[in-house]
């Protein structure tokens, strides 16, 4: 059976996200060890902060492809959201940064499926279900490396 171009496309977006994750375990996984422990959590925290600018873009470009239908403003607002979270937390200190940048995917996770769930494709909102958690659990195996040295 041949598959169609939308599936093809669902399935070329899937292991860009899947590949994502390799880079957030294996900086989570490098933060534990004492030489390169800064390196890797300024490259995890790094890493979410332009996750989160980038679920923010989709729902920039989700706006500007209505712009003549209806008031956008909502969306823009939010849209911008994640980016700006993902600026403050490159800022902060990595004990604060990473459990921000965590929440920021959560939140930015919880929005999208309560208040976007019909306008976002199922395919999307499945395959962020997975991002989004299994990039938190590492962004909490980073965090938990960052503490290490405060204990």
């Amino acid at each position: 059976m041949k598959s169609t171009r939308l599936e093809k496309n669902i399935r070329i977006a899937r292991w860009f996200g899947i590949a994502s994750i390799v880079f957030y375990y294996l900086l989570a996984l490098l933060a534990w060890f004492d030489p390169l422990r800064d390196c890797a959590l300024q490259g995890l925290t790094a890493l979410a902060a332009i996750t989160l600018t980038f679920v923010g873009a989709v729902h920039w470009g989700r706006a500007l492809a209505g712009f003549a239908d209806s008031n956008q403003f909502p969306t823009l607002l939010f849209a911008v959201m994640p980016a700006v979270l993902g600026w403050f937390a490159l800022i902060l200190p990595r004990e604060l940064a990473l459990p921000m940048v965590a929440a920021g995917l959560v939140f930015a996770w919880g929005t999208e499926q309560m208040v976007f769930i019909d306008i976002l494709p199922d395919w999307y909102r499945h395959l962020r279900h997975g991002l989004t958690a299994t990039s938190v659990f590492a962004l909490l195996i980073g965090w938990a490396a960052a503490m290490m040295p405060l204990l």
